[in-house]
């Protein structure tokens, strides 16, 4: 804490004396044409030199570093003037880089990769092609799921129809940065109304893939209504094996839903863990019915039925079956 506190005022202050410098020096300098000023000066030359050289000193020293802060910011963000091939990563002329440093030892002395290989986001003037895609905009931070791609166009990618204009994340291992080939895909946002899985998709639903199984979710309440096995909801969220079958899946019911003799109202919610059976989850602010008796069934519990005929399977306490109550 001491040590922040000291660092602070040390700060401040050389922050002052370079404010004072940049005031100082003009002042001294219009004093210079000023006959009272000038003869004042000639009584104590030494005392008005000593404070002339700090002020230089101090407006060097801080135009040299604006200088070469310039210099390093230019270098750090090149504009290609050609064609330039990183291992497998090809770069057009005219893409905006933005490097990560220009050192080719880190500040343990190890090594690192510097200059053009250090590349974390590289904009293109016209949409290019990487690995197949083609993106206008490329950036790479870290090890793992979070370099991403902004897609020129609609296109498939990973065999997933990715909509244009919205990015691709990707899982880049660090010594894969420079091979494209080796780029694992890790989510994009599907095309509005694509059919995957026997849904159509609405606007901004993302596919997304971890430890080799996917899921595809809606972000925000669909619009419109998405349909899944026959049932509206306003919100779905599908998971997917490795050979991209569809499996269990959740959402909220678009509108009242009857099965069996039950009742339950629009955002209720409803989920699928196996084939043929449906899980409805009361919350506070809607309850289901039976019909037939008029049994209400509250947050707290849920119930299993079969998706044919309605046949009750089983109510049970939320606490197990991953349901949070709210």
């Amino acid at each position: 804490m001491l040590a922040l506190i000291f660092g602070a005022m040390i700060y401040a202050t050389l922050l002052s004396l370079v404010l004072l410098s940049f005031i100082g020096l003009p002042l001294l300098l219009i004093g210079l044409l000023i006959p009272a000023c000038r003869r004042r000066m000639r009584r104590q030359p030494l005392h008005f030199a000593a404070l002339a050289v700090v002020c230089v000193i101090f407006v060097v020293c801080t135009l040299w570093k604006i200088h070469s802060d310039d210099q390093l910011g230019k270098a750090l963000h090149p504009e290609l003037e050609q064609d330039v091939q990183l291992d497998g990563l090809p770069l057009p002329a005219g893409a905006k880089l933005n490097l990560g440093t220009l050192e080719p030892l880190d500040s343990q002395g190890q090594p690192q990769p510097h200059g053009l290989r250090s590349l974390y986001y590289a904009k293109f003037a016209a949409p290019h092609t990487i690995n197949g895609v083609e993106v206008t905009e490329l950036q790479m931070y870290g090890s793992g799921p979070f370099s991403k791609m902004l897609l020129s166009r609609d296109q498939v990618v990973a065999g997933w129809p990715c909509a244009g204009g919205t990015w691709v994340t990707l899982d880049i291992a660090d010594e894969d940065r420079l091979q494209p080939s080796r780029w694992r895909f890790s989510s994009c946002t599907l095309v509005t109304g694509a059919d995957v899985a026997g849904v159509k998709w609405p606007s901004s639903s993302e596919v997304s893939q971890y430890d080799g199984r996917f899921s595809i979710d809606t972000i925000g309440l669909a619009s419109p209504a998405v349909v899944i096995q026959g049932i509206a909801l306003s919100d779905l969220s599908l998971d997917l094996d490795e050979r991209r079958q569809p499996g269990r899946w959740n959402g909220q019911l678009a509108q009242d839903l009857t099965l069996g003799d039950w009742h339950y109202p629009r955002g209720m919610r409803v989920r699928q863990d196996t084939p043929g059976t449906l899980m409805f989850s009361p919350s506070k602010s809607d309850s289901a019915q039976n019909l037939r008796t008029g049994e209400t069934l509250n947050a707290g519990r849920s119930i299993q039925q079969r998706r044919e005929g309605g046949a009750v399977l089983w109510v049970k306490p939320n606490t197990g079956l991953g349901v949070l109550d709210w």
